[in-house]
């Protein structure tokens, strides 16, 4: 069976031989595969193309597609399509170029296709998996974040990571949604393919991966516009779903109460108070704002007339304190076990775990039909 590995580089030039060396050897492990290696590159003007034709002299399964720079989700339209037409790719398995992914793990990619998935994704949100430990906590939040929304936006929880690069799939299923891609130039594009193909029924299986952050160069991603693609595709895609529409609607909701929750804990840190309890705190003034503003937009179809507001509003909180201590739980074993300086850390965590509590009660039990 054809496999092509396509790599996506873009001033790569310090990382392409080692990962290209690394594959080879992981690779090779595996049997059943004619493996050929696809570099697809964005005209990089450190050199890497130059480094890549070099390797190419002593390495004829190694190919290079190069190209203007249109961003990651042209530059993986580009590459698969070429992979599949023109190098006759049966499976494609696409990872970044940055060992940021580990190519050890790529034998259990290919055994799951074996298995009989059709689209197999790295993830990091599973048991097994993990993001860097010396990441900042604004690249946390800016991951778990991103991917929470689209998670929910969406309506399709079995799958946890979205955002991934590293993946592995039978040529059918993108040619199933080749002609939906073109649109998609940045990260977004590892959304809406994944996206698209599961509309169609496909089936998508999980390999855990610890996710290293890169040592040479630097990230592609502009956290302001990663976060406003991920929001828009997830609003328009699902637009004409009444359903998707209020879960986008309670997740926007939901991140002005994460902002007031925010700054309250921050405050409260500042003049000395324990995280947890400020957390809670925080909390509290993020109710009274979901409450008012799921009642007004969110769920306004259902909107809770005046007279029955403040008993609601009792219910309400009443309902949330299932979250709240779910979030001061998790904040308060966190900052025992790893210290206080991670309250940051653990109360992202809390938050995350309290989404699923919260608009299971919202729609089910306070804006009940």
């Amino acid at each position: 069976m054809k496999l092509v590995v396509v790599i996506p580089t873009y001033n790569e030039r310090d990382n392409i031989v080692p990962l290209l060396d690394a594959l080879r050897g992981s690779v090779e492990e595996v049997s059943g595969y004619e493996v050929s290696y696809l570099v697809v590159d964005d005209n990089s003007p450190d050199g890497t193309q130059d480094l890549v034709g070099q390797y190419r002299k002593k390495h004829s399964d190694v190919f290079l597609l190069s190209g203007k720079k249109e961003g990651l989700g042209k530059a993986l339209l580009r590459g698969v399509s070429h992979a599949i037409d023109d190098m006759d790719a049966e499976i494609i398995l696409q990872l970044d170029a940055d060992l940021s992914h580990d190519p050890a793990v790529v034998p259990q990619f290919l055994d799951k296709l074996t298995d009989g998935a059709d689209f197999v994704v790295g993830s990091r949100y599973i048991p097994g998996g993990s993001i860097p430990d010396n990441w900042g906590i604004h690249r946390k939040i800016q991951s778990v974040v991103g991917n929470t929304i689209v998670r929910f936006g969406l309506g399709i929880l079995h799958v946890h990571d979205w955002t991934g690069g590293y993946r592995a799939y039978r040529k059918e299923i993108f040619e199933l949604v080749r002609h939906e891609l073109g649109r998609y130039r940045g990260y977004v594009f590892q959304i809406a393919f994944l996206h698209k193909a599961l509309l169609r029924g496909v089936k998508v299986a999980e390999v855990p991966i610890h996710f290293t952050d890169r040592r040479f160069g630097r990230s592609k991603i502009i956290p302001s516009e990663y976060i406003r693609n991920v929001l828009l595709y997830v609003f328009f895609s699902q637009r004409q779903s009444p359903r998707a529409r209020r879960i986008v609607k309670f997740l926007l909701v939901g991140s002005v109460g994460f902002v007031i929750n925010t700054i309250v804990l921050e405050l409260m840190v500042f003049f000395g108070l324990h995280p947890a309890l400020g957390s809670a705190i925080g909390a509290e003034g993020a109710i009274i704002s979901n409450f008012l503003l799921n009642n007004s937009w969110t769920f306004r179809e259902r909107k809770i007339e005046q007279k029955r507001r403040f008993l609601k509003f009792l219910q309400f909180n009443g309902t949330s304190l299932g979250a709240i201590a779910l979030q001061a739980g998790i904040v308060y074993a966190g900052t025992n076990v790893y210290g206080v300086e991670k309250y940051r850390i653990f109360y992202i965590l809390g938050v995350l775990t309290s989404l699923s509590w919260n608009y299971i009660m919202y729609s089910r039990v306070i804006w009940k039909r």
